[in-house]
């Protein structure tokens, strides 16, 4: 059973959506701010994170910075629970490492198709061809452990970043298209271009001085360029 840990203050909120949670077959832990985050993490070793925008103390956005610089929780995936209605405040958190956001208020059913279809991200480690290990140049990803590391030294992407890397690798020299990445990295055919130009911009900066590798290809998507020459 996947285990669910939930950050949300406000007590009616946080009761509906651990008991939705529960309806739906995962074990919640939820918690009424992040002052005991880390620990909670620790001792509860949840598959997923589900985290308010805002909160007493240290906010959400604080909280997500802090889980994903803790090399322990890097690749945990995120969903960050939010009532700002602000495309930068959602676009920041993407930024920092969420994985997906669910805007209040929200359907109960689509809460629980964006916790599912983000695990199903993360359970997808296995390489559609049968390899555990994809390579370009210096960049190595191991599916099996989920690391990916440039030059020997492991990246901090977060499970999004992840997922853009592996579909850009396999692809490698082909046109990615933004509905690919919307299906296969993302889990949301309802996410905008700007969001996952957002991810994009982040991969490019965690893989310098490779980061020219991937090319905008305007209209359609991104490729992974085979040559440094290669447009």
């Amino acid at each position: 059973m996947n285990k669910i840990l939930l950050v949300e203050d406000e007590l009616e909120i946080r009761e509906e959506v651990a008991e939705l949670l529960r309806q739906g077959h995962f074990l919640v832990h939820a918690l009424e701010s992040g002052e005991s985050l880390m620990q909670e993490l620790s001792q509860f070793e949840p598959n997923l994170l589900l985290l308010d925008y805002r909160l007493p103390g240290r906010d959400g956005v604080a909280l997500l910075r802090s889980v994903r610089s803790n090399k322990e929780f890097r690749c945990l995936p995120i969903i960050m629970l939010t009532g700002v209605n602000g495309e930068e405040q959602k676009v920041a958190a993407l930024d920092l490492g969420a994985d997906d956001y669910v805007e209040k208020p929200f359907s109960p059913r689509e809460l629980v198709a964006r916790v599912k279809a983000v695990l199903r991200r993360a359970e997808c480690d296995t390489d559609e061809e049968g390899s555990d290990i994809l390579e370009f140049k210096d960049l190595k990803v191991d599916l099996s452990s989920h690391k990916a590391e440039l030059k020997g030294q492991e990246l901090p992407l977060t499970l999004t970043e992840f997922r853009i890397l592996v579909e850009l690798m396999r692809q490698k020299g082909k046109v990615l298209s933004r509905d690919r990445l919307r299906a296969n990295a993302l889990g949301n055919l309802n996410v905008s271009d700007r969001t996952i130009d957002v991810h994009m911009a982040s991969l490019r900066k965690k893989i310098e001085p490779l980061s020219r590798q991937i090319r905008t290809v305007r209209g359609v998507g991104y490729r992974m360029a085979e040559s440094e020459r290669g447009s």
